[in-house]
C-alpha cells in the first residue's frame, strides 16, 4: 500500500472511532445534559463526574443504592474531585507514571476484595449502579495521598509511625489485679502478725480475697476494703509501678506493710504484647460438696470409673441419684476463683474431677464440663493503630492541599446549590 493510501486509511479510521465514541456517549447520556461545572488548572470537572462521585459517597455512607436526594452530596463530591485532581497533578511531578501505577494497584486491591473475580466485581457495580472508574479512583487517590506524604512530609510521617509503634508496645501489655487493704485502728505487733497468719491460712484453704475481706471485716479493730482493678496498662499507673508489677508471674501475691496498714495485691492475669492469658476462660462445671468421709471419696472414684463417658447433664443426674452430694451447676469466669481453686481447675482436663479440698469442714470438688476461651471484644491493637495512622494521613493531606490550592487556578463555573 502506498504512503498516501496508508495516511488516508488512518485518517478514516480515526474519524470512524471518534464518531463511534461520540455516538455511544450520546446514547448513554442522551436523556441528561452534561456540562463543565469547574476547572482545575484548565482540567474540567463535569456534571457527570460530580454525579457519579456523589453516588459513591452516598453508597459508602449509607450502604444504600437508592440514590434519592443525591444533590445533598454534590458539595462533598466537588471538593473530593478538586482534591483528587490537585493530588494527582502534584504526584505526577514526582513520577510521570504514578497515575498508571496507582490505578493498577487500586484495581488489584478492589479485585482482591471481590474474590479476584471480574465477574463478581462487575455484578456488584451493576447492582449498585456505580461507576467502575470512580470506584477505582477513590482507592487510587488514597494510595497517592500516602505517596505524596512520603515525598513532602517524610520525616514527620516516619516520626509518627515510630510514636505509634512505641505507644502500641506499651498499651499491648495489660494486667488484672485484686487487692485487700487493712487499716488497723490500734497499733499492735501481735495483732498485725495474727492478721497476716489468718490471711495466709484462709488463702491456702481456697478463700478468695473478697471472702477474706468479709471475714476480716467482722473484727472491729480493722477497717477492711477489697476490690478488683480490671484490665489496666501503663497509663493507669504512676511512673515505673506498672513495669515492676508486670515482672511478677500470674498468681503472685505481694504483701506490703506500712505503719498500721497491710496491703495484699494479687496478680490475677496478664496480657503480654496483646496476647490473651490462658486464664481468660469461662468454665462450665458441677460443684460437689460433701462431708469429709473416706466412704464418699471411694464412691466418687468408683462413680467416675463407671460413668466417665457420659455427658455433663447425665453426670449431674447420676450424682443426684447417689443422694450424697450437694450439687450446683455453674458457669463462671476462671479468674473469679481464688488462686488455689483457679490453679486446681486450670490443670484439670474436661470431663475430669478436680482433687478435693477441705472448705468450711466440707470436701469440695469440681467436675469440669467445658472450658471456653474468652474472645476479646475490644478492637485489636492493629485496628486501633490503623485508625490513628489514617488520622495522621488526613491531617498531612490537608496540609498538602492547602499548599497546592495556593498555586492552583480553581474556577467554579456553576455553584452546586444551583444544580438539581
Amino acid at each position: 500500500m502506498k504512503l498516501k493510501n496508508k495516511i488516508k486509511f488512518v485518517l478514516n479510521l480515526k474519524i470512524f472511532l471518534i464518531l463511534f465514541v461520540f455516538g455511544m456517549t450520546y446514547k448513554v447520556f442522551s436523556n441528561e445534559k452534561n456540562y463543565v461545572i469547574a476547572t482545575i488548572d484548565r482540567s474540567p470537572i463535569t456534571y457527570f463526574d460530580l454525579k457519579q462521585k456523589a453516588k459513591l459517597i452516598h453508597f459508602l455512607r449509607t450502604k444504600n443504592s437508592e440514590y434519592k436526594e443525591l444533590n445533598q452530596y454534590f458539595e462533598l463530591s466537588l471538593e473530593s474531585l478538586i482534591s483528587q485532581k490537585l493530588l494527582i497533578k502534584k504526584a505526577t511531578e514526582f513520577n510521570k507514571n504514578i497515575f498508571d501505577l496507582t490505578q493498577k494497584d487500586a484495581f488489584k486491591y478492589i479485585l482482591a476484595r471481590n474474590n479476584n473475580s471480574i465477574e463478581i466485581l462487575e455484578n456488584f457495580l451493576k447492582k449498585n449502579n456505580l461507576s467502575k472508574s470512580v470506584v477505582i479512583s477513590n482507592i487510587q487517590v488514597e494510595i497517592i495521598k500516602k505517596y505524596l506524604i512520603g515525598k513532602m512530609f517524610e520525616k514527620e510521617y516516619d516520626d509518627y509511625l515510630k510514636e505509634i509503634n512505641t505507644v502500641s508496645k506499651i498499651e499491648k501489655n495489660e494486667i488484672d489485679l485484686e487487692q485487700i487493704i487493712i487499716k488497723i485502728k490500734k497499733q499492735s505487733v501481735d495483732l498485725i502478725n495474727s492478721i497476716e497468719d489468718q490471711i495466709d491460712s484462709l488463702s491456702n484453704q481456697g478463700y478468695s480475697f473478697k471472702e477474706i475481706a468479709e471475714i476480716l471485716s467482722k473484727n472491729k479493730l480493722l477497717k477492711v476494703s477489697a476490690g478488683r482493678s480490671g484490665w489496666q496498662n501503663k497509663k493507669d499507673f504512676k511512673s515505673s509501678t506498672f513495669e515492676k508489677l508486670f515482672q511478677f508471674p500470674e498468681g503472685k501475691i505481694i504483701k506490703e506493710k506500712l505503719n498500721n496498714n497491710i496491703n495484699y495485691l494479687r496478680i490475677i492475669s496478664k496480657r503480654e504484647n496483646g496476647k490473651l492469658s490462658n486464664r481468660e476462660q469461662i468454665i462450665d462445671f458441677i460443684r460437689l460438696s460433701y462431708k469429709v468421709s473416706k466412704k464418699n471419696k471411694i464412691n466418687l472414684q468408683k462413680f467416675y470409673e463407671k460413668n466417665e463417658k457420659l455427658s455433663c447433664e447425665d453426670i449431674y443426674t447420676k450424682l443426684s441419684e447417689l443422694k450424697v452430694f450437694k450439687l450446683v451447676n455453674q458457669r463462671v469466669n476462671l479468674t473469679n476463683f481464688s488462686e488455689k481453686i483457679l490453679l486446681m481447675i486450670n490443670k484439670t482436663n474436661i470431663k475430669q474431677f478436680t482433687d478435693p479440698i477441705i472448705f468450711n469442714e466440707e470436701n469440695i470438688q469440681f467436675y469440669i464440663c467445658n472450658k471456653e476461651n474468652i474472645n476479646k471484644k475490644t478492637k485489636s491493637q492493629k485496628e486501633y493503630d490503623e485508625k490513628r495512622l489514617m488520622q495522621k494521613v488526613n491531617i498531612l493531606t490537608k496540609k498538602i492541599l492547602k499548599i497546592l490550592k495556593k498555586d492552583a487556578i480553581i474556577d467554579i463555573k456553576i455553584k452546586v446549590n444551583e444544580l438539581n
